[in-house]
């Protein structure tokens, strides 16, 4: 089956395009911005008038696995080992199960000066999940969930805005390509195209 997702204003639906036969249907209550493949699942995001909200849906069966989480988050957002890795608004680093929706582990980032408003970011790095500011970064260790104090060979991270790679994805407002205008208001359009074990957008959102 060819897999298409279809977006209407208050409907997300699937469709087999060598059939033209709808698998399923949803009608959505908010106001859809985008969404984002990911193997099995679909991220499906929507806002209201009190902010913006995140959903996964199984894409075989139109199922919810979790539904209009505000995720808050201020990061980008990485998937790997089908989990969610980020920071939020609150400076905690934030892994989150993408079946169950579960929060797995929630820290907040120990480098976090009291006067700084700069978000750190995320990225796996020769196998690791890294959070890193502008001066330190730490390794969350995915079997323990404990952080450690990581070192970046040969990277200046006070130059560093942002490190993009196959594991990111797009969640709502934020891109890590540092793209502004309506796609970083209103929704990550661009990060609708399927990914084998990551894609190649950014995220952040609610």
């Amino acid at each position: 089956m060819d897999k298409v997702i279809l977006i209407e204003k208050h409907k997300i639906s699937l469709i087999d395009s060598k059939t033209n036969g709808i698998k399923w249907k949803i009608n959505v209550s908010d106001n859809i911005t985008g969404t984002y493949r990911l193997d099995k699942y679909v991220f499906l995001y929507t806002y209201d008038w009190m902010g913006y909200y995140t959903s996964v849906i199984n894409i075989d069966t139109g199922n919810f696995y979790w539904k209009d989480e505000k995720l808050n988050i201020s990061s980008n957002c990485i998937a790997i080992d089908n989990k969610l890795f980020f920071v939020n608004k609150s400076f905690k680093i934030v892994a989150k199960d993408i079946e169950t929706g579960d929060v797995i582990f929630e820290e907040k980032f120990p480098y976090k000066k009291w006067y700084s408003m700069y978000y750190p970011k995320v990225v796996v790095y020769n196998g690791n999940v890294v959070i890193f500011g502008k001066s330190k970064a730490v390794k969350l260790d995915l079997s323990s969930y404990k952080l450690s104090d990581f070192i970046f060979r040969n990277i200046n991270l006070s130059t560093i805005e942002s490190m993009n790679d196959k594991f990111n994805i797009a969640v709502n407002k934020y891109t890590s390509s540092g793209t502004g205008g309506e796609a970083y208001m209103y929704g990550a359009y661009a990060g609708d195209g399927g990914g084998d074990g990551g894609g190649d957008g950014g995220g952040d959102g609610g």
